[in-house]
């Protein structure tokens, strides 16, 4: 059933391993399967889409490597790509077509508005977007709530896909960032000091969920030190307490797991969530309590956003219903979905856990040798 202001369908034709994809969505979907079937195209098509409503589809498509590296197996084999998402009450439809020079441009775009979905009386209304030929979306440049076209616009502006695996001395996260640059956490945690920063200035209840979640994880730590820098008060560092010591440390001193679930409970906990919150991996690094706090996370953060994940742990599937589970594997060159139901699985429920029967091979999303 649909959900009101949620992503409720997606169908994809044609992009990269995606062959055909239509698919339905709940607050938490749990993307599980091996090495190299396609979950991370998956999860990078929202990110494919983001750009393309941000007017940098043709830069984004060179850095690519062109048209041929995004179509499904090339444009020898698709010669199009087509795409159409529901997030009630909204819609949007796209279809692109390579180019002599290896790029892309639009066959056509549509935007949508269900109103006989959510009891409007003037029903499904079509805003068919003047953008054949072009290599830019005609969608509106700017958000705007009230608009049908500029609430798609919005929607889509605020996916990101989320990655905070590098944890070296050079990451992102563990260097100044500008104080002032605290709008959303980064993909990577590189504002991670300015955004904490802020959150305890203006959502004291949002920074104290924050910091007595990552205390469950590290029992060691007391709290962070959030100001502005000495030496430049518009830079900031990521500093924190050790429990029982007046020395500061700061982010090089955390241990990579530890830094990385930070981040993780700071963007599920932060008082203004993204419309989809899309993580690949999130897992990387972390123990396996550290895995069961993070799965209470999603959960809570399900009540008011929607979370897509990749993951390749077992250990971590198990924290979720069965219907979370969508298995990813490779059937005739292109990926498969599949999302999991209680029925269909009754029995084995009974005696295996989520974990246990995708390493059993009962649900699929292991290497399959012919």
């Amino acid at each position: 059933m649909a959900t009101f202001g949620r992503l409720d369908k997606l169908k994809i034709n044609g992009y990269k391993s995606i062959k055909s994809l239509e698919i339905d969505f709940n607050a938490i979907n749990i993307l599980i399967g091996a090495n190299g079937v396609g979950k991370s195209n998956f999860i990078g098509f929202f990110n494919f889409i983001r750009k393309l409503v941000e007017k940098e589809l043709e830069l984004y498509v060179a850095q690519m490597g062109g048209a041929n590296k995004v179509l499904h197996f090339g444009r020898k084999i698709t010669d199009r790509l087509n795409f159409s998402m529901f997030f009630i009450p909204n819609g949007y439809q796209a279809t692109l077509v390579p180019t002599d020079d290896n790029g892309l441009i639009f066959k056509s775009e549509k935007g949508y508005f269900f109103g006989d979905m959510i009891g409007y009386s003037g029903g499904t209304k079509e805003y068919s977007l003047d953008s054949q030929g072009s290599k830019e979306s005609k969608l509106p440049s700017k958000a705007h709530r009230k608009s049908p076209l500029g609430h798609i616009v919005g929607y889509i502006q605020d996916w990101k896909v989320y990655h905070f695996h590098d944890t070296s001395k050079s990451s992102a996260m563990k260097q100044p960032c500008n104080i002032n640059d605290y709008y959303s956490l980064a993909v990577d945690g590189g504002n991670l000091p300015a955004f904490l920063y802020f959150i305890k200035r203006f959502y004291e209840d949002s920074y104290s969920k924050i910091v007595k979640t990552i205390q469950r994880v590290a029992p060691f730590f007391h709290d962070f030190i959030l100001e502005p820098d000495a030496a430049n008060k518009d830079m900031i560092r990521l500093r924190w307490k050790h429990k029982g010591s007046d020395l500061y440390f700061d982010a090089n001193d955390l241990s990579d797991g530890t830094i990385r679930f930070i981040c993780l409970a700071t963007l599920l906990l932060q008082p203004n969530l993204p419309t989809i919150i899309l993580l690949d991996e999130p897992e990387l690094g972390l123990h396996p309590f550290a895995l069961q706090i993070l799965a209470s996370l999603f959960r809570v953060a399900g009540n008011k956003t929607q979370i897509i994940a990749s993951t390749q742990s077992p250990t971590f599937a198990d924290f979720f219903d069965i219907e979370d589970i969508i298995v990813v594997d490779t059937k005739e060159n292109a990926t498969v979905f599949k999302r999991l139901n209680s029925d269909e699985y009754g029995e084995w429920l009974d005696e295996y856990s989520v974990g246990e029967m995708w390493q059993k091979n009962l649900i699929g999303g292991v290497p399959i040798y012919d």
